[in-house]
């Protein structure tokens, strides 16, 4: 509790927050129902996790694919039943999803969180549907997608980023490993812009500029670890991610002309074999560098 009360006492110097949930219990998960909604990897992992660092808490899934629901189940992952019953809700469906959903929760009583990767249209959405959504993004992923994908330790270790604190959401968020960063919509939407949104599309037309080219076979028959590190979130859902970037089209589209910008000056660098190259990349190894060694990273 010492960590909850010291990161809310930091947190209301930055930014006015919502006092949380007075339902009996409701600062403690142990004593609540919480209740997930969607159990694709995002919520499949979270509800591993938490049914691992909390075998005792009473966790309730729901998923719009009954083949998934009955895995869930049989697995002793979540029970099933109706989220209006739950303390605490967390909506880890695709971004598409999520307008009728918090249309579905206008009137209830306890503390809604979502998993989604952005918060302005988000937080819009809840507020026209009278939902005082505790905007929630935990900065982690796969490429891979659905239950069958769900890691328990896929939150450990990374930021979850969100727009106020709220007791019931803090407790989960240390439970499975991660560590919480309180962010207005606004900021989250430009930060994620470049430190994810984009990383995808540039993933993404890497590969298309290989595949798309009289040598892709070629490619095939000689791509390595570069390769690998570099396309791997070219892998991921499209639908999913086509639905993200929409969400924060500005953003992105700001996020990428910076990018463009970038890649023609170091093009420029090369056609002209101007002694600035190295200084660009090596400007660029310091930076990675110093973020691994905060972050921990290799």
């Amino acid at each position: 509790m010492g960590f909850r009360l010291a990161w809310m006492r930091k947190c209301t110097n930055h930014r006015r927050w919502a006092a949380p949930s007075t339902r009996p219990g409701s600062a403690n998960i142990r004593h609540v129902i919480v209740g997930i909604a969607g159990l694709g990897l995002m919520g499949g992992s979270l509800a591993r996790a938490l049914r691992r660092s909390r075998p005792d808490l009473d966790l309730m899934g729901v998923d719009s694919d009954p083949v998934v629901q009955r895995s869930a189940e049989a697995q002793g992952v979540v029970r099933g039943g109706d989220l209006r019953d739950a303390d605490l809700v967390v909506l880890a469906v695709p971004i598409a999803a999520l307008p009728g959903l918090l249309a579905t929760l206008t009137d209830f009583r306890g503390v809604v969180t979502d998993l989604a990767s952005t918060k302005v249209e988000v937080m819009d959405w809840a507020a026209a549907a009278g939902v005082d959504l505790v905007g929630g993004h935990p900065m982690c992923g796969s490429e891979r997608s659905g239950f069958a994908a769900s890691d328990p330790d896929l939150f450990r270790g990374s930021p979850w980023l969100l727009t106020r604190p709220d007791p019931l959401v803090l407790e989960v968020i240390e439970a499975v490993g991660a560590h919480p960063v309180l962010m207005n919509p606004i900021r989250h939407d430009r930060l994620a812009a470049g430190a994810s949104h984009l990383a995808y599309l540039l993933s993404v037309s890497y590969v298309l500029s290989l595949a798309e080219g009289d040598d892709w076979e070629g490619v095939t028959q000689v791509a390595g670890s570069g390769f690998r590190d570099l396309s791997r979130l070219a892998a991921g859902d499209p639908q999913l991610y086509a639905g993200i970037l929409r969400s924060n089209r500005v953003a992105v589209l700001d996020a990428l002309s910076r990018m463009e910008a970038t890649l023609a000056r170091l093009g420029a660098d090369l056609a002209s074999d101007d002694p600035g190259l190295v200084a660009r990349l090596a400007a660029a190894k310091r930076a990675r560098d110093g973020w691994a060694g905060h972050a921990g990273q290799g």
